[in-house]
């Protein structure tokens, strides 16, 4: 995660510490458990418990990771508790497959100039959307995709946080990217494109790559006369979730919130 601080000086004590916390990756945190936990006043008391256990059990910290990477680790978890006992089972695998988009013969149209007035529609009503949507995505691929393209973390902080591998973080991601932008394109209107050039394997290649880039924050690296139109709209639409997704990027932290987490630090 960028700018993540490092781990507070060892002769701090917990209250210090944990404090300075509060300040440094409240923000980031509330908007992570937000976005998992449906409830905001839940959602609230998930972030007020894992600051007190970051308080708690602070000597247990071993400065493996940064002590933010470490908080996110007790809030998600507590988070994906809350989040299991208050939704529906769901078909996370049927509901992937029905996302995938080359076997649809019309696509929602997101391929716009960047500067049309139907590109910055797009991207104002996206924010909104996805933030809506994005709790919509079945675990265990919202997890992942909250963040890393809320929380900014790097893949290997995600798989930390969540305790498996950089390859399962990946393919969650991966997933959770394509069921958000069914989400979030669901109301556009659609059109048909032309069939694709390459065969089904040579777009699904395509599409791990552009996976991929989206994943180290770079750019794709395959020229655009080498992209078919589908595959085009595809990237289209996956960029515009990115984008809309960092807009969500937490700064502050409601105040009444940060009081309650400094009094019941203060009380112990």
């Amino acid at each position: 995660m960028a700018s993540s601080p490092r781990r507070p000086r060892a002769q701090k004590d917990p209250a210090t510490a944990v404090s300075e916390l509060v300040a440094t990756c409240g923000p980031m945190v509330h908007a992570v458990v937000r976005r998992m936990v449906r409830n905001p006043a839940d959602a609230e008391d998930v972030v007020q418990d894992a600051f007190l256990q970051a308080y708690r059990h602070w000597g247990a910290f071993r400065g493996d990771s940064s002590p933010c990477t470490w908080l996110h680790s007790i809030a998600v978890r507590a988070a994906m508790r809350r989040g299991r006992r208050e939704s529906r089972r769901r078909q996370a695998t049927a509901e992937y497959a029905k996302a995938l988009p080359f076997a649809q013969p019309r696509l929602a149209q997101a391929d716009f100039p960047a500067r049309s007035a139907e590109a910055r529609e797009l991207r104002e009503e996206a924010r909104a959307r996805v933030d809506a949507a994005i709790q919509d995505v079945p675990d265990p691929y919202r997890g992942a995709l909250i963040l890393k393209e809320i929380a900014g973390m790097e893949v290997a902080e995600v798989a930390a946080v969540l305790g498996v591998k950089e390859n399962t973080v990946k393919t969650r991601l991966h997933r959770g990217r394509l069921l958000l932008r069914a989400a979030l394109l669901a109301s556009q209107p659609r059109r048909a494109v032309p069939p694709a050039v390459y065969d089904r394997a040579m777009c699904m290649d395509l599409l791990r790559a552009k996976m991929e880039s989206l994943d180290r924050g770079v750019d794709f690296p395959v020229q655009d006369d080498l992209v078919c139109e589908r595959c085009r709209e595809v990237f289209a639409s996956l960029d515009v979730g990115a984008d809309a997704c960092r807009s969500l990027r937490g700064t502050t932290m409601p105040a009444a919130l940060r009081k309650r987490i400094e009094a019941a630090i203060r009380a112990g």
